[in-house]
């Protein structure tokens, strides 16, 4: 069996601490893994179902987990121990909100002229919506395996009472009679319902939290003392740029309409322009020591050449000079100045040795 690490909510890892020590008596206490649409892709992604029982197991709070691997760019292990792990990915298990699975699942049937349809049972809506993203997902799986979604998997998960309990969230409903209740999918109840998540989010004590948020508030300018508008807006724009991890396309351009960031964008945009003008402006010792270094290896290079064009017409001067010096020398050699004073009057030429004597 392969070894995987992964970081866990902490009940779940009471859960399963419990179920080493045999502490656990329930059955139906074993987590289960599906497959279900991501609610922003659309592509197959694990999901966890938990229950987690309070310690006199009187009380039970179910929940979904999104699990995601995060592989790293290179090879890597893990050390555990003495134990050496090829596998050095890291699972990462996080609770997620079942509105925005449903959200995904719910819509899937509706009619793509943007009509609202009709009211229906839920166990109508169910079965349309498992059988839609089933056969859609067959056809890619054709391609890849993985990326097919069963609609048993999609049944379980619309099934369990936590997750029809947030039916509401993403649908209109009408109660017919006492045993009948009927539900439609709509796109207004689940902006209102991420408009309310926007406001917790936003809300100070929640945004400021995170290290993260703050840095990224503080980046753009929003903290000092007299931005408190625009630092509202900032935190609305943070929030929504949160919730987009897991919402449609269509879905978050409609949620970010109904906020008028436009003073926002304006404020940011002066704040990068700046930035940009600063860094044009002000000296920046690595940028200058990096960006001037090839011309400064052109110029480097281009004074080589100069000197080793001079070196070269300096070689070419000397030798010629050595050459005039040298034919100077062979003309004032002693011997042939002697010789030239030398008295040659009367005397034969020296041709005349190698001529034929006459018979």
């Amino acid at each position: 069996m392969s070894t995987h690490l992964a970081i866990l909510p902490l009940d779940i890892i009471d859960t399963l601490t419990a179920r080493l020590n045999q502490e656990n008596r329930h059955p139906d206490y074993v987590p289960r893994f599906l497959r279900l649409p991501h609610p922003r892709t659309g592509l197959a992604s694990l999901f966890l179902l938990h229950d987690h029982r309070s310690q006199n197991d009187t009380t039970k709070t179910s929940s979904i987990l999104e699990v995601q691997a995060i592989s790293p760019t290179n090879a890597r292990t893990w050390f555990m121990g003495e134990e050496v792990i090829a596998d050095g990915k890291l699972i990462v298990m996080t609770p997620m909100d079942p509105m925005f699975l449903l959200m995904y699942l719910l819509r899937a049937p509706q009619a793509r002229d943007g009509s609202k349809g009709n009211f229906r049972p839920l166990e109508d809506i169910i079965e349309e919506a498992s059988a839609t993203i089933a056969d859609a997902s067959d056809k890619d799986a054709q391609k890849d395996p993985s990326l097919h979604v069963s609609a048993d998997d999609i049944v379980s998960f619309l099934s369990l009472d936590f997750v029809q309990s947030s039916i509401k969230r993403v649908c209109d409903v009408k109660v017919i009679t006492d045993k009948i209740t009927v539900y439609r999918y709509s796109h207004d109840v689940v902006l209102e319902n991420l408009k309310r998540k926007v406001g917790r989010l936003s809300d100070p004590k929640v945004a400021e939290m995170s290290r993260t948020l703050v840095r990224s508030l503080a980046k753009d300018g929003l903290m000092d003392d007299g931005k408190e508008e625009l630092l509202d807006l900032g935190r609305t724009k943070l929030a929504c740029e949160l919730l987009s991890q897991y919402l449609p396309r269509d879905v978050l351009q409609d949620l970010i309409a109904f906020y008028n960031l436009s003073k926002l964008d304006a404020h940011v945009k002066t704040v990068r322009d700046e930035e940009l003008a600063l860094l044009a402006v002000a000296p920046d010792t690595k940028k200058r020591a990096r960006v001037p270094k090839s011309t400064a290896a052109g110029d480097k290079n281009q004074k080589k050449k100069k000197d080793a064009k001079a070196t070269g017409n300096a070689d070419i001067d000397a030798a010629d000079d050595g050459d005039k010096k040298k034919k100077k020398d062979a003309k004032s050699s002693h011997g042939v100045e002697k010789l030239k004073k030398a008295n040659v009057a009367g005397m034969s030429k020296l041709s005349t040795f190698f001529t034929k004597k006459a018979a």
